[in-house]
């Protein structure tokens, strides 16, 4: 207690205001700051009591601390704590990223950087969040007069002046043109952004005029409409991103106006309560200040909070293109098993001028411009003709999956999932072996064509050797290449729902079909090729950004000196079959042959599952989907697979009519091409 009553009476006889604050950083640092919770504890309580014991140094460290009130700005302090101040995400995270590496001088008289000296740690701020009310108490009586915010004038006008700069920050962002595009209203007049402003000065002079705590009621709820109009704005806004989009910069804004209006009714509550309620609002305002003067400096979660809703609206995105490739009924089942053989087929030209391309030892960088070329002619004329590639279904599928959990509640939410992901499981399978079928006949079929024309099989010997080896499951990093691929099939699929985002957002079709060139072509041209943008930039993006980060990626490992390659199921099994092929009959003499093809099968699994699981588990967090509950549902699953595994493997059962059951719920997307 000696250091506790030295640096309180320092800061007694201090008389300059940096003198004042540096013996109060000294002094609050010396109780929040302690390693022990127990000596934090004992020097808070030992501290309250000396005061309230020695009431002449508890009169003159009031009168000092009134003194230093009233000569720092509290403006910054009360109006930016813990609220974004930049416009985007992006700058808003450099910024913070230096204020964590290298704080920026804050002024001698700012409050914040008192509070900021004090409660520097995450153990500093929890201890004062975890204060008991009694405690509290105490430190407020000692720390505030009785009279209020009356006794501190400056302190008063510095609530008025936060309450007018949170205003007109929320009127500036709510303004902007992208909210008032995404709002019932776009008139500026009417706006209850705009309309906040005008709100929050009538409240400022009735209570500057009032007596304190006793604020008129009606201007107090005449204000709370204002602030409350301008939530329900917000709500119409994200509501309208549904259909119009969302960016980062617009979800930003919105967080950060969500941010300011909650602190606006604190900083109001705390001017206009009465005097019952005071201590309450006082306590709730500055264990805010208090977090946001931490959160400033911290980015995790300032990525996830944004990061949330993009990911959410760009896995809808994704889902919505998974719809298609789940087939409830016999008959789409039996479509799926013939867009998989054609899509087989068209691997066989794929994989044979992959190997063309190898065996013509290109450059690095052009062999991969050529291979990823070549990826991605062969998966947008998938897409173009309506074939199925297996391994591009399990990234879309996983958040159509996810979507179904969110839509569905209750005891339905077990039955519904099982049924999609039995839908699923057999379908994906289907579309695998159809794949696996037609590309290993294709190979076999172009091969004796090649050697009937050519007279030579179409793979030298020693390429084909080259293909066997390193697909064997033990003694080459054919699993961890077909777990990287299957994480590049997730990032595919992932960039294709962000591209139809983006363009949604920046409603790019609409752009196309009002373009200065409908004068020279027609404007029923431009309208045609408008339409064919919206229902295939999706699918398009996917195929191409899959097709190039297939080419690119053993590239750019080679260039870090890691072995690492793309293992794709399709593909690989053209390649092993051509391999094969070379060999003719004799090839099922080799063991090589079956251990190739117990790499084949590792990399079908492995295809599959990663991007399924990585696809399915983004999305759950996307959508607040609890660990939990989480496991909850794959037990069920699992259950569900060991008493009625024929559901997963082929449709045993016609598709649920969409009135039927509890889980009417489920809303379908519209088609996507």
């Amino acid at each position: 207690m000696a250091a506790l009553r030295r640096q309180t009476e320092a800061f007694c006889a201090a008389t300059t205001l940096v003198s004042q604050t540096d013996c109060l950083i000294e002094l609050f640092s010396g109780v929040w700051q302690v390693r022990s919770e127990r000596a934090y504890r004992s020097r808070l309580v030992g501290w309250l009591g000396m005061l309230e014991q020695d009431h002449d140094l508890r009169s003159c460290f009031q009168r000092g601390w009134q003194s230093t009130l009233g000569s720092l700005d509290s403006v910054s302090f009360l109006a930016e704590a813990g609220i974004p101040a930049q416009h985007a995400l992006f700058r808003e995270i450099t910024s913070r990223l230096f204020q964590r590496w290298l704080p920026a001088p804050r002024k001698e008289d700012d409050t914040a950087r008192l509070f900021a000296e004090v409660f520097c740690s995450s153990r500093a701020v929890q201890r004062f969040l975890d204060m008991d009310a009694a405690l509290f108490s105490r430190l407020v009586e000692n720390l505030w007069s009785a009279e209020g915010v009356a006794a501190y004038p400056h302190v008063h006008q510095d609530l008025h002046e936060s309450l007018r700069l949170l205003a007109a920050r929320v009127s500036a962002r709510g303004t902007s043109r992208a909210v008032r595009q995404r709002s019932d209203d776009q008139s500026v007049e009417q706006s209850p952004p705009y309309a906040l402003v005008f709100a929050t000065e009538k409240l400022i002079e009735c209570e500057h005029s009032a007596t304190p705590g006793d604020c008129p009621d009606e201007c107090r709820e005449s204000w709370l409409n204002a602030v409350y109009a301008c939530r329900g704005e917000l709500a119409i806004v994200r509501i309208n991103m549904e259909d119009a989009g969302v960016n980062s910069p617009l979800v930003f804004d919105l967080s950060a106006m969500d941010a300011a209006l909650d602190r606006m009714e604190l900083l109001a509550a705390t001017l206009v309560e009465r005097s019952s309620r005071l201590s309450a609002a006082v306590r709730q305002l500055l264990n805010t200040l208090v977090r946001g003067l931490l959160e400033d400096t911290r980015i995790s979660s300032l990525i996830q909070q944004n990061f949330n809703l993009l990911a959410r609206k760009t896995v809808e995105r994704t889902g919505h293109g998974g719809e298609h490739y789940i087939a409830h009924s016999r008959r789409e089942y039996w479509q799926m098993w013939g867009a998989a053989i054609g899509g087989g087929f068209l691997t066989v030209f794929t994989a044979a001028l992959k190997l063309h391309l190898i065996a013509e030892h290109w450059p690095p960088f052009m062999e991969a411009v050529l291979i990823g070329t070549n990826y991605a002619i062969s998966f947008v004329l998938m897409q173009t003709f309506g074939l199925a590639l297996a391994t591009k279904q399990p990234a879309l599928t996983g958040a159509r999956l996810a979507d179904i959990i969110r839509r569905n509640r209750g005891d339905s939410r077990r039955d519904q999932i099982t049924q999609y992901g039995a839908s699923i499981s057999r379908t994906q399978l289907a579309a695998a072996l159809g794949n696996i079928f037609a590309v290993s006949t294709g190979a076999v079929i172009f091969n004796l064509l090649w050697l009937r024309n050519f007279h030579t099989p179409y793979l030298p010997a020693n390429q084909a050797q080259k293909v066997y080896l390193s697909l064997r499951p033990l003694a080459s990093a054919t699993a961890i290449d077909a777990a990287l691929t299957g994480v590049l099939l997730w990032l595919a699929g992932l960039i294709g729902g962000w591209c139809e985002n983006f363009a949604v957002y920046h409603r790019i079709p609409a752009s196309i079909a009002q373009h200065r060139l409908g004068h020279t072509i027609g404007a029923g041209t431009m309208q045609k090729i408008a339409g064919w943008v919206d229902r295939n930039i999706s699918s398009w993006s996917t195929s191409i950004s899959l097709g190039y980060l297939m080419g690119f990626t053993p590239v750019f490992f080679e260039f870090f000196g890691l072995p690492l390659d793309v293992r794709h199921v399709t593909l690989n099994t053209g390649m092993f079959a051509f391999a094969a092929a070379r060999f003719g009959p004799s090839a099922f003499r080799h063991e090589w042959l079956y251990s190739a093809m117990v790499g084949i099968a590792i990399m079908f699994v492995l295809n599959l599952g990663v991007s399924f699981a990585i696809a399915s588990f983004v999305a759950l967090r996307a959508y607040d989907v609890g660990h939990k509950e989480r496991r909850s549902i794959l037990r069920y699953v699992f259950k569900q697979m060991v008493s009625s595994p024929l559901q997963f493997l082929f449709p045993v059962q016609p598709k649920p009519a969409a009135s039927e059951g509890p889980a009417e719920d489920i809303e379908r997307p519209a088609p996507a091409a």
